[in-house]
């Protein structure tokens, strides 16, 4: 290029092409150096956009629990806790029983029987099997200790029962039940009763004190108890007792009289008696047959000829109650 001479430039005037070159080449370096600024100040957002970390975050959302809520975190402090960290907010034994048996009842890994089981022995502070410890455990997790006393889970409940009941007696009886009694044995959660006559136990109870229903009247049974543990593995049986029943004492039936007369029978009929079941038809002084109401035929009677009956009414024990007055009637002759 050649730089001699000058350019005439309007406005200006004549320039020497020298200068001209100079401030040429000035102007592009400020123009590349303005391009390079440019793009590496676009990198640096572009950068900034892609990594998230190097952004301020602001305010942290909260996590619940993460940190308390006057950010004592590795203070130190131990925080308190209430029946409400539970979800259980009842004031009585009854109502945290059925809270935790309901909770408890939606796993299947024990029965409904079972967890009510537990949980009432625990109540009472008698010894608990294994699994009842693990229920009573559980239930407490769930719902803290019972709101009502003070409870403690007691072991032993798997320990054999070895020692039988002693101080067994009758404490009264009726037509149909005997009350019996007895000493306590340590670690046990049941007694069981067994009485003559029947090949399993009778009745049960978590006290010392039973009463065996269901029986005759006037009748004699023996009994005995066992000791159970809280699994339910009865120990020895206990010295035996005899217990009567008491005799019912029923009416006279009134009212016999005959229905049909036959040469060879009488069809009687008598009064109801109060509490009565059977009632037993005599011939004289001579029992002919037994009946669930108060009607009855008795045959094998000659024709023409006068009889004398009676009746008396009885329940199950076979022992009747006073005879009604006698009846005479003549059977007829053909």
């Amino acid at each position: 290029m050649d730089l001699a001479g000058k350019v005439d430039v309007p406005a200006i005037g004549p320039i020497n092409k020298k200068v001209i070159a100079v401030v040429a080449v000035g102007a592009t370096g400020y123009i590349g150096y303005m391009f390079i600024k440019s793009r590496s100040s676009s990198a640096a957002t572009a950068d900034a956009t892609v990594d998230p970390g190097m952004e301020d975050p602001g305010t942290i959302p909260a996590v619940a629990g993460a940190v308390s809520s006057d950010n004592s975190y590795g203070s130190g402090s131990t925080p308190t806790t209430s029946t409400d960290d539970y979800g259980f907010t009842g004031t009585t034994n009854s109502q945290w029983t059925q809270y935790t048996t309901t909770q408890l009842s939606q796993s299947d890994r024990w029965s409904y029987t079972d967890i009510v089981d537990a949980l009432g022995n625990y109540l009472s502070g008698k010894p608990l099997s294994t699994t009842q410890q693990a229920i009573a455990q559980a239930a407490i997790a769930i719902a803290g200790y019972p709101p009502v006393g003070s409870h403690v889970i007691v072991p032993g409940g798997n320990t054999a029962i070895t020692v039988a009941p002693t101080g067994l007696k009758v404490v009264s009886t009726t037509s149909s039940t005997v009350t019996l009694s007895y000493n306590a044995v340590a670690g046990a959660g049941y007694y069981r009763v067994y009485r003559s006559g029947a090949s399993t136990n009778v009745g049960g109870t978590d006290g010392t004190t039973v009463t065996v229903s269901g029986l005759q009247p006037n009748t004699s049974y023996s009994f005995s108890v066992a000791a159970d543990t809280t699994s339910g593995a009865p120990g020895p049986k206990s010295a035996a007792v005899t217990g009567k029943t008491k005799a019912v004492s029923l009416a006279k039936p009134t009212g016999l009289k005959a229905t049909a007369v036959t040469k060879n029978s009488v069809t009687l009929t008598c009064s109801k008696v109060a509490g009565a079941q059977y009632y037993h038809w005599y011939l004289g002084g001579t029992p002919r047959g037994a009946s669930d109401g108060p009607t009855y035929t008795i045959g094998g009677l000659s024709p023409k000829k006068k009889y004398t009956f009676y009746v008396a009414a009885d329940t199950t024990s076979n022992t009747p109650g006073p005879k009604s007055a006698g009846f005479s009637v003549t059977t007829k002759s053909k």
